[in-house]
């Protein structure tokens, strides 16, 4: 019975030890990756930045006359046309003055006539020495006076009626007018009182600034008539406009070392508003025939940048050279990598050497 017993715990050790010995052969299964191969293309670089919206053109509608305003014919944040009548202000006082100077004229003109009359009948007396010398110069005189009275009327007359032409104010521009702060029956003084301002929205124009080291991109994109830029709402989600590059400052701000730059977008829309803050995608450059690839598959490592490539079914680590991103896309120099198949958001645990198993995107 012993000898039974312990034939049986032999026979069982040695399964055990067999089992073991299984065990230690044993590999660990691949790691599942994702994959993608590798493209050549372009990239557009895209800068982000904050940017305002800017009316193309404001005016600020201020009387040349001063008076009662007698009719207001817009009114808040309404749409006008260039040449549309905005306000009247009363204008009896100024066409009594110009009917106060056209009487001016009239009287001075017939008095210039009448001037003149007395030189001609003057003049062959003169010859026959039945007037002296100085009664003809001295209708000369007066009849020379009558014409400068004349003259002088005659532009008071014009001043009054531009006088009274001011008193109705049309629109200089098209536009959108602001929030209206007075209202008829109100005393306006000229050249003082602000009436309203007018906004031009259709184009605006979009400032915004980037580091000096675009200075050069931001200069050849204006002579060229290239820089393209979107327009997009402060969380960046919508995009509102696109727009073309059109000028930069003439200095470069020391304090920030960045450049200001203006974009003149159509605005068809409306969805810009003046003073609006926005986000700025400015397409800096485009890389041509570079190596295209997820910008999750780049990894970064003490030596520099790197991605992990497929070999016989195990990752590879494969330096590069990076040379810009534009949101999910990073541009670099591998040409080696051309075609191959590539580790796209590579896990934590993912070392070189490792088998790895793919699901391709």
């Amino acid at each position: 019975m012993r000898v039974a017993m312990r034939a049986l715990f032999l026979a069982g050790l040695a399964l055990l030890l067999v089992g073991c010995g299984q065990a230690k052969k044993r590999h660990p299964p691949p790691l599942q990756v994702s994959s993608t191969d590798v493209q050549s293309g372009d990239l557009t670089l895209k800068v982000q930045t904050l940017g305002q919206a800017l009316a193309s053109h404001s005016v600020t509608i201020v009387p040349e006359v001063s008076g009662i305003l007698q009719q207001v014919a817009i009114h808040s944040g309404q749409h006008v046309r260039k040449g549309q009548l905005l306000f009247v202000i009363n204008p009896a006082s100024a066409a009594a003055q110009v009917a106060q100077d056209q009487a001016n004229v009239q009287g001075e003109i017939a008095q210039q006539r009448y001037d003149q009359d007395q030189v001609d009948a003057y003049r062959p007396l003169l010859q026959k020495d039945y007037v002296t010398r100085q009664t003809y110069e001295q209708a000369q005189s007066q009849a020379q006076s009558a014409a400068a009275a004349i003259a002088a009327d005659r532009a008071a007359l014009q001043a009054a009626q531009i006088n009274l032409a001011h008193t109705r104010i049309h629109a200089p521009i098209s536009g959108v007018v602001g929030l209206l702060q007075v209202r008829s029956g109100n005393l306006v003084t000229a050249n003082s009182t602000q009436l309203i301002t007018i906004q031009q929205t259709q184009p605006m124009q979009v400032q915004f600034s980037l580091p000096e080291k675009y200075l050069a991109d931001l200069r050849q994109a204006v002579a060229e008539k290239t820089g393209t830029v979107e327009i997009w709402d402060e969380n960046h989600q919508q995009r509102l406009a696109t727009g073309t590059l059109t000028a930069i400052d003439n200095t470069v701000n020391n304090a920030s070392a960045t450049v200001t730059a203006r974009a003149t977008v159509a605005n068809k829309a409306q969805q810009l508003w003046p003073g609006e803050y926005v986000q700025v995608d400015y397409s800096a450059k485009v890389l041509h025939h570079v190596v295209v690839i997820p910008a999750t598959a780049l990894q970064q490592g003490v030596s520099g940048p790197y991605v992990y490539r497929i070999e016989g079914g195990k990752a590879v680590m494969q330096p590069v050279h990076f040379l810009g991103q534009d949101g999910r896309q990073v541009a670099i120099t591998a040409p080696a990598i051309i075609g191959k198949e590539i580790i796209v958001g590579a896990p934590a645990r993912l070392h070189p050497g490792m088998k790895v198993e793919t699901e391709r995107q």
